[in-house]
């Protein structure tokens, strides 16, 4: 053997003479390969002016001095280029790309191409530096992930996983600008997949709500631009709690007592609920709203609400509303803007649905709203639309006030009895009944909770004699009835004198056709 078998090195032979040039060479060659470090690779030329100790890569079709070299390593020593063999494993600096290659045995690589496995680091940068918060960090313009096919030895899928700890952790995607948070997705807080948005960074609104449970889509701030199923449609009546034909004043219900109209006290803890002049609600307890079924076919001929997916939804709720309707559960979170719970009845709900809203703290909102499909924003029904409406379940004998007379004649048929004809202004549900204040006959000017009857040919109140009662004699229609006041014994007055039935403040003779 005449060399070194890895970097072939010439060996000193036994009696050589001038044994120190080849002592030289071999040192030479140490320096040349040794640390080493070239200005460039793929070079086919020589250049011009070379520096001694100059190192080059020997690109493929070489010329000059560098003619038939090919992948070889230059070196530019004492005038001369000399050329060494690269063996598997060695490993060069190239200047001018400022990185490392490796040779294989026949091509030099880059030394990514063999760093495949990158376990446990701590840290990593791309085009940027990773910090102890944000452990990977990359800056640039564009990134791709492709899912590994089949003939790669993968599957052709490709799922990007984000995993968080517990529940109440956070795992999203949070987009900024200028490192501002402007939108956010994921699991936020909860297991619920959230999509929200913010003006400043700082107040966040959750847009889209995805429940966990139930996969039910809510939209807590409300749609634009869509139209829902049955467009502009409320399914509940006095949803901004501003028809009051009871004279409701706020304050606390008893299961089954209505206040403002249609919603009345739920079963449950005491209800208190009361309305402010500019619309706020406020709300502690249940309270409730029976679906008008005579509604399902105007919207979009359902013969009821079975199966049908309902958003609810209120403004400004100063606090979570747990709500209900019919058997299917949810929250209307808290926040500014339109809030709202979308839930899917069952097949079988088939019948009358109750809509409930159940704060159990003292909650302030607006404009309660249930409608088919995705929440929308409130539109506001004209008022006397929404009187009407809320007249087919309830209303009372119409008054005038100062006094306040019955606008109807009151007709004496007897010595003991007076009749008045009802003519219903609006048509109600169905029959009704006779809801009243129970107030007593005064025999006089009544005050607060009485009635009295007066007699315009003598000029003076009607007196009784015997108990006074008030009673539908005749039955109703959902267009009239007749209500007649009965003396126990008789009346004051002659029979066919023109009379009018007047009643106290508080006072309130109506009928009802709730369902």
């Amino acid at each position: 053997m005449s060399s070194t078998p890895h970097l072939a090195l010439p060996f000193i032979a036994a009696a050589q003479a001038q044994k120190h040039v080849t002592h030289n060479e071999a040192l030479a060659a140490l320096d040349a390969l040794v640390h080493l470090a070239v200005k460039e690779r793929g070079r086919i030329a020589p250049p011009a002016t070379p520096a001694d100790g100059e190192r080059y890569l020997v690109g493929s079709g070489a010329t000059g001095a560098f003619a038939t070299h090919d992948g070889k390593i230059a070196f530019f020593d004492a005038g001369l280029w000399r050329f060494l063999e690269p063996r598997p494993g060695f490993a060069a600096y190239v200047e001018a790309e400022d990185r490392i290659v490796v040779h294989d045995g026949t091509l030099w690589h880059d030394l990514g191409h063999y760093n495949r496995d990158l376990d446990a680091i701590d840290r990593l940068g791309i085009g940027t530096a990773a910090d102890a918060v944000n452990r990977f960090a990359a800056k640039l313009n564009a990134a791709l992930f492709t899912a590994r096919a089949t003939g790669e030895g993968g599957t052709g899928d490709l799922r990007f996983v984000l995993n968080k700890e517990t529940a109440g952790n956070v795992v999203s995607q949070l987009y900024q600008r200028g490192f501002s948070g402007r939108a956010e997705a994921g699991l936020i807080g909860d297991d619920d997949f959230r999509l929200r948005v913010s003006a400043d960074g700082a107040a966040w609104r959750d847009a889209l709500r995805v429940e966990r449970g139930t996969g039910i889509v809510s939209f807590p701030c409300g749609t634009a631009g869509l139209a829902p199923a049955v467009p502009g449609v409320n399914l509940l009546m006095n949803g901004a709690f501003l028809v009051n034909q009871r004279n409701f004043a706020g304050g606390t219900l008893t299961v089954g007592a209505y206040g403002y109209d249609r919603w009345r006290a739920a079963s449950g803890p005491l209800c208190t609920i009361s309305r402010n002049a500019d619309g706020l609600v406020t709300l502690v307890g249940p309270i409730e709203q029976m679906l008008d079924l005579g509604q399902a076919p105007f919207l979009g001929d359902r013969p009821n609400f079975a199966g049908q997916t309902l958003s609810i939804s209120v403004e400004d709720p100063s606090g979570p509303i747990p709500v209900q309707i019919g058997t299917q559960t949810g929250t209307i979170p808290a926040g500014a803007g339109r809030r709202s719970a979308t839930l899917t009845l069952g097949a079988g709900e088939t019948g009358a649905i109750a809509v409930r809203l159940q704060p159990t703290t003292a909650t302030t909102f607006r404009k309660a709203k249930v409608e088919l499909g995705p929440p929308s924003p409130w539109t506001p029904t004209p008022a006397d639309i929404e009187l009407m409406r809320c007249m087919r379940h309830f209303q009372a004998l119409p008054t005038a006030l100062n006094p306040r007379f019955v606008c109807a004649p009151v007709l004496r048929i007897g010595a003991a009895t007076f009749e008045v004809p009802i003519a219903f202004p609006a048509a109600m549900r169905v029959a009704p009944t006779l809801a009243s204040t129970n107030p007593a006959y005064a025999g006089g000017a009544p005050f607060n909770n009485q009635f009295s009857i007066y007699d315009h040919a003598a000029q003076a109140w009607v007196t009784a004699t015997g108990a006074v009662t008030v009673s539908l004699p005749h039955g109703a229609t959902s267009l009239g009835t007749v209500l007649r006041v009965q003396a126990g014994t008789s009346f004051s007055g002659s029979v066919g004198a023109p009379c009018s039935l007047q009643i106290g403040a508080t006072a309130q003779f109506a009928f009802a056709a709730e369902p």
